[in-house]
């Protein structure tokens, strides 16, 4: 890997926001013949910090298969950001790509507006019928290679918000029990409808580090945790944050604008280089 190619890896893995500043200055081809390039992890660091807008414009600009292994690894959040920027048509293509049951997650997260907490949502993925045993709900939960696992929510036949219980005491419970037997039945959850600022100034994040959200019949839509707060405040901080952080940026910003190019152009012509190398350490 010549000097240039290495400098611009480096700084990519180092800040990738300020990469991802950078790099949106670029083409859109450019930038997802990159992003096809690299490992999905390093894509996914890039893909966080670029502008929804653009991140999904570089995915749709990829050939599918590539673009359906890094969309796989965004956070459930992020996915529905990026495919609230497209079209129908254009949304399916991404989801196409996903295990079924995520794709119909996610799907549902899609209507609610922008500015409620409908907004922040990730997918229920660790919830569980209340009449299953505690082997075959820890089977269950096994299966769940993304989101939270710290809370395991409860439905019954409905969907029905009942109970909750954390993985540790899932865990340490008698396999054969029901579910039902060990769940605590009063759960604090959020509506859908409420704004942004309203699930942040909820009292409840000093005992909760997550919370459920239900529909006026209870039924279980996402669950919101603070990590998604924490991400949307610093969204919509980004601008600022970047425009501040110029004047310390902008000597390696000068340098990261050179030889970006020839990072892209390294990957693009051989497609391997960085890959291999982020691959072995």
């Amino acid at each position: 890997m010549n000097p240039h190619t290495r400098l611009g890896a480096s700084f990519i893995r180092a800040h990738p926001a300020d990469a991802a500043h950078v790099l949106e200055n670029f083409p859109t081809e450019d930038v997802a013949k990159f992003l096809a390039a690299a490992i999905p992890t390093t894509a996914k660091h890039v893909i966080e910090h670029l502008t929804p807008t653009f991140a999904a414009s570089c995915l749709l600009s990829i050939e599918a298969a590539a673009a359906s292994r890094i969309f796989a690894h965004l956070a459930p959040e992020l996915q529905v950001t990026l495919l609230r920027t497209l079209n129908h048509d254009k949304r399916e293509l991404l989801l196409a790509g996903l295990h079924p049951d995520l794709a119909i997650s996610v799907r549902r997260l899609l209507p609610y507006s922008e500015g409620t907490a409908g907004v922040l949502m990730e997918s229920p993925l660790a919830n569980v019928p209340e009449e299953l045993s505690v082997r075959d709900a820890l089977k269950r939960i096994k299966r769940i290679r993304h989101g939270m696992k710290f809370y395991i929510y409860v439905t019954n036949a409905r969907f029905q918000l009942t109970g909750v219980l954390t993985l540790h005491s899932l865990i340490k419970a008698i396999p054969a029990s029901k579910v039902s037997e060990l769940m605590h039945r009063h759960v604090v959850s959020l509506s859908p409808s409420q704004s942004i600022r309203h699930v942040i100034e909820s009292p409840y994040w000093q005992e909760y580090h997550a919370l459920p959200v239900t529909d006026e019949n209870q039924v279980l839509l996402g669950v919101i945790r603070q990590k998604n707060i924490r991400r949307y405040q610093e969204q919509a901080v980004q601008v600022d944050a970047v425009s501040g952080s110029l004047g310390v940026f902008m000597a390696v910003g000068e340098v990261f604008s050179i030889t970006a190019g020839h990072l892209l152009a390294a990957l693009i012509s051989t497609g391997s280089s960085l890959t291999q190398r982020d691959r072995h350490g």
